[in-house]
């Protein structure tokens, strides 16, 4: 399997089903969540990494979190200013907004 890339990322963004919510687990402090075709993305944290990360895990749903958790980092480390507003542009035109997300005891 091919790691993670940017270009690939892109082509998943924009297949859209990204939600803007708060996400609320009794357990976990959670930042995003990709549940099946959706992604979720609680806009109180560093949206665009979470956003990379939620999108790798619906492109590559094999790779354990610890993977797409480096390749994430890795990914946003090497985005330039430019990139960074592309993808903000994107996010912002995709995103819907929606109701809090409970995610119970399963």
């Amino acid at each position: 399997m091919a790691a993670p890339d940017l270009e690939g990322l892109w082509d998943e963004l924009n297949r859209g089903r990204v939600w803007e919510c708060s996400l609320r687990d009794p357990k976990w402090h959670l930042d995003g969540l990709q549940s099946g075709e959706n992604v979720y993305i609680d806009p109180r944290s560093s949206i665009l990494e979470i956003l990379i990360h939620e999108l790798i895990h619906r492109r590559h749903p094999r790779l354990g979190e610890r993977t797409v958790t480096k390749a994430a980092r890795k990914l946003f480390a090497g985005m330039n200013e430019q990139d960074k507003q592309r993808w903000w542009r994107r996010y912002s035109a995709l995103k819907r907004k929606g109701v809090p997300v409970e995610i119970g005891d399963e």
